[in-house]
């Protein structure tokens, strides 16, 4: 019996394997991760297509910190980097006292995502007003570019009225 070759459409990885499937227009899409199942979900143009993410091979990094509420000890700080660079998407990380700064690429993950992985590793995140300020701050721009970027090019009503 031949297993079906499946390539997650998020991230290119092979889904041959993988339990994590969604059904999108009468078509069955299999994912590497239950965290790339999410992200198709949310936004399947973003990853469909030729103008999709993988087709055009093209990457959004970016680099945010995200305040802890206490400092990590120098044996728990190779943990904590190794448990976020686990995570689909993450390029880098690097404890500096209460923050961790992350690189990652937006369309593999999210802070929101990053945020997340945080807490169940077992870190809490800054819950002063400020850091839940600028967590959800990043959460609404994240949100707004992915968008952005599912809506394509939009009709071209920039140009000024012909005269005459």
């Amino acid at each position: 019996m031949h297993m079906e070759e499946h390539i997650c459409p998020v991230c290119g990885m092979n889904a041959k394997d993988s339990k994590a499937h969604v059904e999108h227009l009468g078509i069955e899409y299999y994912f590497c991760t239950a965290q790339c199942r999410e992200n198709f979900i949310a936004r399947p143009r973003l990853y469909l297509g030729k103008q999709s993410a993988k087709y055009t091979a093209r990457k959004i990094i970016k680099r945010r910190s995200f305040s802890l509420d206490q400092g990590v000890e120098a044996e728990m700080q190779m943990q904590l980097i190794q448990t976020m660079q686990q995570v689909m998407g993450v390029r880098d990380a690097n404890v500096q006292g209460c923050e961790i700064i992350i690189t990652y690429d937006l369309l593999e993950t999210t802070a929101e995502q990053i945020a997340r992985a945080l807490a169940d590793a077992g870190f809490a995140l800054g819950s002063g007003w400020a850091a839940r300020l600028k967590r959800g701050w990043m959460n609404y721009t994240e949100k707004n570019e992915l968008d952005n970027l599912t809506a394509g090019e939009s009709a071209c009503c920039n140009k000024p009225p012909a005269k005459g």
